[in-house]
């Protein structure tokens, strides 16, 4: 493998998962178009079997004290000064955690939007939606907008082929959020080209909506529920549906929950609440990705070299390391308001604190 590479999920995911896929199989999504940023040549075209993935794990003792240097770190540096939250779960126990400033429970941002994706892949499980390409017109209301011929994948994969609208620009706006997402100008056809756009989730969390009734009293019944952190408080768009994009509310807890979900191929105990096949795609490289994140993309989930992650403005994220089975939560918390205008407290300058954990944790959890 080519330094830098991206693995696909079969590299990365427990042995459960992998089992689904057959050896050397293509593993570029059913569905993606060939003229795609994702191109041939690229990690995904061809591979021998996997190599063996069995956990090799650190010791408690070196994960709590490079988690210790990190919440060091964020006291003496005013860059990290916003961090709430760090936590670390090593196959399903609490190796670390502290809570720093801030409210229990935040807004995670764009790690809202992994959420969808999985609440996508629980809809799939439950029959009521079998086909990711399936045309999205009626249930968007699409026809005859720019948004016309858009499906499921195109949404998931952030490649609508349409302009990109700031979200605080159409919040500002007391009414009428869907439809200035769906008459976004189209540039070019669905499926070609990544560009980061909470459009996209939002667009996709309205079809969901309509195929499950109510999308946030179904995260609530089938995501929330199982992973036993109860309902949660999630903002609604004056459509009445909740935001795909963002403003979902989480506790560090509740967020290790959710990557111990994945990494236990959409498992939460006995319940299976996301189908291995349809958390394998979710997995599985879509394009190149770019901006904000800089690496491969999946399904609303970012992808790099040895984990994946969920990730959202002012230091949101969960990243799952497969390889020692573990998740390390960081949180921010920005103090942010919606407005109009919106305000924070973020300082001019500040870094995540995912930094840190690339920096210290991650050199001992990526095997």
């Amino acid at each position: 493998m080519e330094a830098g590479a991206v693995r696909p999920w079969y590299w990365l995911a427990p042995a459960a998962m992998r089992s689904t896929r057959p050896e050397r199989r293509a593993v570029r999504p059913a569905g993606t178009r060939p003229e795609t940023d994702a191109g041939a040549g690229m990690w995904w075209t061809r591979r021998d079997s996997p190599p063996d993935t069995d956990c090799v794990r650190p010791s408690n003792s070196l994960v709590r004290s490079a988690a210790e240097g990190i919440v060091g770190e964020v006291s003496r540096d005013p860059v990290f000064c916003r961090t709430s939250h760090v936590r670390v779960v090593m196959d399903g126990r609490v190796i670390f955690d502290r809570h720093l400033r801030g409210p229990r429970a935040g807004d995670v941002f764009s790690v809202t939007k992994s959420v969808l994706a999985t609440l996508v892949g629980a809809a799939v499980t439950d029959g009521l939606l079998a086909d990711l390409d399936a045309p999205l017109d009626d249930l968007l209301a699409a026809r005859g907008t720019a948004s016309a011929g858009l499906c499921w994948r195109d949404l998931l994969t952030m490649r609508r082929g349409a302009a990109v609208l700031d979200s605080d620009d159409v919040m500002a706006h007391p009414h009428g959020w869907l439809d200035r997402w769906r008459s976004c100008p189209r540039l070019e056809r669905p499926g070609r080209t990544f560009r980061y756009d909470d459009g996209a989730a939002y667009l996709l969390a309205a079809a969901l909506h309509r195929v499950t009734g109510d999308l946030g009293n179904y995260a609530d019944r089938r995501l929330f529920g199982p992973l036993g952190v109860g309902p949660v408080r999630w903002l609604r768009g004056p459509e009445g549906f909740v935001h795909g994009a963002a403003h979902l509310q989480l506790t560090a807890e509740a967020m290790g929950r959710l990557g111990m979900l994945w990494l236990d191929g959409g498992r939460a105990g006995s319940t299976v609440v996301v189908d291995p096949d349809y958390l394998a795609e979710m997995l599985t490289p879509s394009s190149t990705g770019g901006p904000p994140e800089n690496v491969a993309f999946g399904f609303l989930t970012w992808l790099a070299e040895g984990y994946w992650f969920a990730g959202g403005w002012a230091g949101q994220h969960i990243v799952c390391v497969p390889g020692s089975r573990a998740v390390v939560v960081v949180t921010g918390d920005p103090e942010f308001t919606h407005g109009p205008p919106r305000s924070d407290a973020m300082p001019s300058g500040w870094r995540p604190t995912l930094d840190l954990v690339r920096a210290r944790l991650l050199p001992l959890l990526v095997t």
